[in-house]
């Protein structure tokens, strides 16, 4: 795989990295976001480009939280360990999302099986009982959600906070660049409506 910057430039940016230097996320994020979407998307010409973008992402901001994770001696440049990582993230997205659409056919089925079922007033109660049941409380959520930074943004959220900007400086990606930001701060959301629509469907 061909470099996509000198890679010296990279190790410095390494050592800065494991220094504690936040300035230096952004320029790894900027440097190697493009081209490695573009390189990883070549692997996978027939994936969605968000799911590519995902995978890419991931392993960049994973690289920046724990550059450690990288080791020098091994002979392999930053670039090319970020984009074996970025391929193996998307694959396990793509798996991922096969086993999602698995469910939701199946789940489909079932919601129309019951929906049939269900008639009448007795049945509208059921599922308008449900529907109630999905949305806990602010308390029940602050019990779900352990994650201190998850309960700030579930809170924000129910007050109508829709600033990514907001979100980026709960989670500490805020020197990161927007696009990025963007993409960590929908990851996290999903994350927290999935604990909860869990939770509360385990005592429906």
């Amino acid at each position: 795989m061909p470099q996509v910057c000198d890679p010296s430039q990279l190790l410095e940016l390494h050592k800065r990295l494991l220094l504690g230097d936040r300035t230096a996320s952004e320029e790894v994020a900027s440097q190697l976001l493009a081209p490695l979407t573009l390189q990883v998307s070549r692997k996978f010409p027939f994936t969605d480009e968000q799911i590519i973008f995902d995978g890419v992402t991931d392993a960049i901001l994973d690289y920046c939280e724990k550059p450690q994770k990288f080791d020098a001696t091994r002979g392999i440049p930053i670039d090319g360990f970020l984009h074996m990582a970025a391929r193996k993230n998307v694959s396990n997205l793509l798996r991922g999302e096969n086993r999602r659409k698995a469910r939701e056919g199946r789940y489909g089925q079932a919601s129309l099986e019951t929906s049939v079922e269900l008639s009448g007033s007795a049945g509208n109660l059921l599922k308008r009982d449900k529907k109630i049941r999905v949305r806990p409380s602010l308390g029940e959520a602050m019990a779900i959600l352990k994650n201190k930074k998850d309960q700030q943004i579930h809170k924000l959220r129910l007050q109508g906070e829709r600033s990514t900007r907001v979100f980026a400086q709960i989670l500490g990606i805020d020197h990161l660049p927007t696009e990025v930001q963007r993409r960590q701060v929908k990851q996290a959301k999903d994350r927290i409506d999935k604990l909860l629509e869990r939770r509360q469907r385990s005592q429906l």
